[in-house]
């Protein structure tokens, strides 16, 4: 009787143990089934984003910072994270998206110290797109207008003095395109409308590389429309302010007056040389900024 009690009791306790190993199995499974598994810290995903892009792997990348944004929106690398996806975007050569997300940036974190980043690489992106001289010029003065607020704010960025160089290739383009409009009316004997456009060179973009050009045009304009005296004027201080410039040898033959050049120091009008030189530098510049932009997280570490 006690071994048949003992055998019930033995038959009952495995059934129990069976009855909870088998309910953990089961619990495991429905949790398993039921959640998700854990995508990581804010550090681990941004750790993931930096190894997606690195292997070009973009898309990716910005999946892991916008769970890292959307999941830690009180974390401290939010605003990295936010430069991350500006600057993937840019190297993809998206530009209207990297500077929607800098723009984001910006609004989001006035005050941070990393707030000339941004407007540098909103500048770049400008500068990126814009059109043959030729073309329209918004885009040249968008970058103007933030490198010159990153200038003007952070003065000691290290991102100022290609900010200032970019400003100049921009108001050289700028420049440029003024006195392409200037000289196409000239040509076809609209003289007031070319003067308008000469004399924005000299007031808009001094020192440019224009000047002597936009002088000679504006003088030839004004003596075409029989405004002698101030062609004079114009003529004079183009001879006076460029002299070695071919530009002043035909000033001063028009007034008729005798101008020795320095040949050392001689400026030739512009032609097939200038502009493949001018071309030259830019293709430079362009290799400097695709160099800076081949390390893909420079500058961006936390």
């Amino acid at each position: 009787m006690k071994i048949q009690w003992r055998r019930h009791l033995y038959i009952a306790g495995y059934g129990l143990l069976a009855l909870s190993i088998s309910g953990c199995a089961v619990l495991d499974f429905f949790k398993s089934k039921g959640a998700e598994p854990s995508a990581g810290s804010d550090q681990e995903l941004l750790s993931r984003a930096d190894a997606a892009t690195a292997r070009k792997k973009h898309d990716e990348g910005r999946t892991h910072l916008q769970r890292l944004i959307n999941q830690f929106p009180e974390s401290e690398l939010v605003p990295t994270a936010r430069l991350y996806l500006g600057r993937s975007y840019f190297n993809e050569k998206k530009y209207e998206e990297a500077r929607a997300e800098y723009q984001r940036f910006l609004e989001l974190f006035p005050q941070h110290e990393r707030v000339d980043e941004a407007r540098y690489y909103i500048g770049l992106s400008y500068v990126r797109q814009m059109e043959k001289t030729d073309r329209d010029q918004a885009l040249a003065k968008k970058a103007v207008a933030e490198f010159q607020a990153l200038t003007n704010e952070f003065r000691d960025s290290q991102y100022a003095p290609d900010a200032r160089a970019k400003i100049a290739q921009c108001r050289r383009q700028l420049a440029d395109k003024e006195l392409y409009i200037g000289t196409f009316y000239f040509n076809r004997g609209s003289y007031s409308a070319a003067i308008k456009r000469f004399e924005t060179v000299l007031k808009e973009y001094p020192g440019s590389g224009y000047d002597d050009q936009a002088l000679y045009y504006l003088g030839e304009s004004l003596w075409e429309l029989e405004q002698k005296t101030a062609a004079k004027t114009t003529f004079e201080r183009l001879i006076s302010q460029f002299p070695d410039s071919d530009m002043a040898l035909l000033g001063a033959k028009r007034i008729g007056v005798t101008l020795v050049q320095n040949p050392a120091n001689r400026k030739p009008a512009p032609g097939l040389f200038s502009t493949a030189l001018a071309t030259v530098k830019d293709t430079f510049s362009e290799l400097k900024d695709a160099v800076m932009d081949s390390n893909v997280w420079q500058g961006l570490a936390p």
